[in-house]
C-alpha cells in the first residue's frame, strides 16, 4: 500500500532535468517498525524546507508469524519503495539500510535510518499469594496495562505438593513467576506465611529444567524480600530473581508503578535478546540504538502534547496484537513529563483506564467504545468553541513509525505528523 502526498522541489544545477528522490539523498530519512503481525516503512524527504512523508509500504503478517519472518517483511517493505521510485535503499550485502556516502554512490541511499520493533509477545506470567480479596486482587490491579498475559493464579493448599506444582508450571510454560503477599506492617505469623509460599514455589519451580524455569519475581512485604531472594537463589543455582514494591503495603494502598516497570524492563531485555531484534540493531548506525514500538508510540503522544502546548494528552495505538493507552502529563517546561502507559489485548477496556481522560490522539482503527470527543472548550467556565481540534486521527496507524524518529530528530517527526499523518477532527473520515 502506498501514499504519496509530496515530491521534493526541482533540482537546480546544469541541464534541465525532472527531479529525482535520489538527489534528496543527503537529507532523506528511512523510518521502520516491526511488529509481530506487521511490518512498516516510510520514506521522509525535505519538500521546500519542511520533512514530508514521500510514500509508505506495510507488509501485513498472519498472527503466528515468527520474529524472523518480521525482519524479513520490513526488508520486503523497502524493496517496494525501491522498486516504486527506481532508487536503491537496500545494500544486499550488507543486509541492511543503504545509507548515502559521497563519491560513486552519490545520490543512492538514504541520510539515516530508523528502526522500532516490538517482536516479544507479552510475558506469560504466573501468580502466587495469600488471599483472594487481599494481595492476590492487589496484584490483579496491579498488573492491569502490564506487558504480561496472567496464566494462573494460586493460592497455597496444603493438599498441593512441589510436585505438584511443578507438573503444573511445565504444562503452563510460564515466562515469569511472581509473588506477592503481606503488608509492610505485619506479625511474625503472616511473615511466616509469606515465606512458606514463597520456599513451595521455589522448590517447585527448582524441579524444572534449567531451561524452563522462569523468571523469579517478588512483589509482597519487602522484610521477606531478602531471604526470599536467597532462598531462591540458592535452589536455582544463582537463577534470575528480581524484586518490586510491595502490591499491598497496606490495607487499600496498592502500588503498581513498581511492577509496571519491572515487568517492561523484562519484556525489553527478552525483546532484545531475540535473534531477529539483534539484526534489526545491525542496521542502525551510531550513536542510534533500537527502540520498541510502544516508546516510540509514548514519544510521540508526548511530542504532540508539547506542540499543541497542552497539559495531558490521552493517545491511543491499535495494534494488531495489543492495544496502548499512554497519557502524557506536562509536568515542567524542562520537558519532565510523566507518562503513563497500559497495554492491553485487543478489545480490552480494563477498570484502571475508567479516571483516564478522553481519548485526543489515535492511531490507527478508532477503538469501539469510546466516543470521539467535542472540542475542549477555551478556559474554565467558558461556552465558546475553542479553534483546538477536539482530536487528531492517523487511520494508517503510522504514528509509532514514524515518531520513531525522534530520538534524533523530533522537528522532522513532527513536521511529518502534522502535514501527512494526523488529521485533525473528522476532516475526511466517514462518521464512526
Amino acid at each position: 500500500m502506498t501514499r504519496l502526498r509530496g515530491q521534493p522541489p526541482p533540482v537546480q544545477g546544469e541541464g534541465n532535468h525532472a527531479p529525482r528522490l535520489a538527489d534528496f539523498a543527503p537529507q532523506s530519512i528511512l523510518a521502520l517498525a516491526a511488529e509481530p503481525q506487521r511490518a512498516a516503512a516510510v520514506l521522509i524527504e525535505p519538500v521546500e524546507g519542511v520533512y514530508r512523508m514521500v510514500a509508505w509500504q506495510t507488509v501485513e503478517l498472519p498472527e503466528q508469524a515468527v520474529p524472523e519472518r518480521c525482519a524479513d517483511a520490513l526488508v520486503q517493505a523497502v524493496n517496494r519503495l525501491e522498486s516504486q521510485f527506481s532508487i536503491t535503499l537496500w545494500d544486499k550485502v550488507q543486509d541492511r539500510p543503504y545509507t548515502y556516502a559521497s563519491g560513486p554512490s552519490a545520490g543512492e541511499g538514504v541520510g539515516q535510518a530508523f528502526v522500532v520493533a516490538d517482536l516479544q509477545p507479552p510475558l506469560r506470567l504466573w501468580l502466587a499469594g495469600l488471599s483472594g480479596g487481599g494481595s492476590l486482587a492487589a496484584a490483579e490491579a496491579a498488573l492491569a496495562g502490564a506487558l504480561c498475559n496472567p496464566v494462573a493464579t494460586y493460592l497455597p493448599s496444603p493438599y498441593h505438593s512441589a510436585n505438584a506444582l511443578a507438573k503444573e508450571l511445565r504444562l503452563l510454560r510460564p515466562e515469569v513467576i511472581l509473588i506477592v503477599g503481606g503488608y509492610e506492617q505485619m506479625g511474625r505469623r503472616i511473615q511466616e506465611q509469606v515465606l512458606a509460599l514463597s520456599r513451595h514455589v521455589i522448590e517447585a519451580a527448582s524441579l524444572l529444567a534449567a531451561s524452563d524455569r522462569p523468571l523469579f519475581c517478588y512483589a509482597g512485604s519487602s522484610p521477606s524480600a531478602e531471604p526470599v531472594l536467597a532462598h531462591w537463589r540458592q535452589l536455582a543455582g544463582g537463577g534470575a530473581a528480581l524484586a518490586a514494591d510491595n502490591v499491598l503495603a497496606a490495607p487499600g494502598n496498592g502500588g503498581p508503578a513498581s511492577v509496571h516497570s519491572m515487568l517492561a524492563q523484562l519484556h525489553w531485555q527478552k525483546s532484545v535478546d531475540l535473534p531477529a531484534m539483534q539484526r534489526l540493531a545491525e542496521w542502525l548506525d551510531p550513536p542510534l540504538t533500537l527502540s520498541s514500538t510502544h516508546w516510540a508510540f509514548a514519544q510521540g503522544v508526548r511530542l504532540w502534547m508539547r506542540r499543541q502546548r497542552l497539559s495531558e494528552l490521552h493517545g491511543f495505538y491499535a495494534g494488531g496484537d495489543r492495544w496502548l493507552h499512554v497519557w502524557a502529563q506536562e509536568f515542567s517546561q524542562q520537558g519532565n513529563d510523566r507518562l503513563r502507559i497500559s497495554c492491553v489485548r485487543p478489545g480490552e477496556r480494563p477498570e484502571a483506564l475508567a479516571g483516564w481522560p478522553a481519548i485526543r490522539l489515535v492511531s490507527g482503527d478508532w477503538p469501539p467504545g469510546w466516543p470521539r470527543p467535542s472540542r475542549p472548550a477555551t478556559g474554565p467556565g467558558s461556552s465558546r468553541a475553542s479553534t483546538m481540534p477536539a482530536y487528531w486521527w492517523d487511520p494508517l496507524g503510522l504514528v509509532p513509525v514514524v515518531a520513531g524518529i525522534g530520538q534524533s530528530a523530533p522537528a522532522a517527526a513532527l513536521q511529518v505528523l502534522a502535514a501527512d499523518i494526523l488529521e485533525e477532527d473528522e476532516q475526511g473520515f466517514p462518521a464512526a
